[in-house]
């Protein structure tokens, strides 16, 4: 039986078998979980977060308007005033 399942690749189905091929897979899954032992190698640095301040967003504002050659009325638009409200709530900065 042994020699004809290995040949055939059957998978042992004997409860003996069951047993090893469970310890096997928990050995198997303690092995991985060992070699990543820390975050260290995912975690990516992140730059400063600017904090908010009225004076900055005024700045930014105004830079904004010029560089991209918007209306003085654009900032009164209702889709620019939710992109702010969504944007004042971001954690970890956008």
């Amino acid at each position: 039986y042994l020699k004809w399942s290995a040949a055939n690749g059957f998978m042992l189905m004997l409860p003996n078998d069951m047993k090893q091929q469970c310890k096997d897979a928990v050995s198997s899954a303690w092995s991985v979980l060992r070699r990543q032992s820390s975050l260290e190698g995912h975690l990516v640095e992140r730059g400063p977060t600017v904090q908010f301040s009225e004076s900055a967003f005024h700045e930014a504002t105004i830079s904004w308007l010029i560089e991209t050659d918007q209306p003085i009325h654009a900032l009164q638009h209702p889709s620019f005033g939710r992109m702010v409200e969504i944007a004042s709530h971001a954690r970890n900065g956008i």
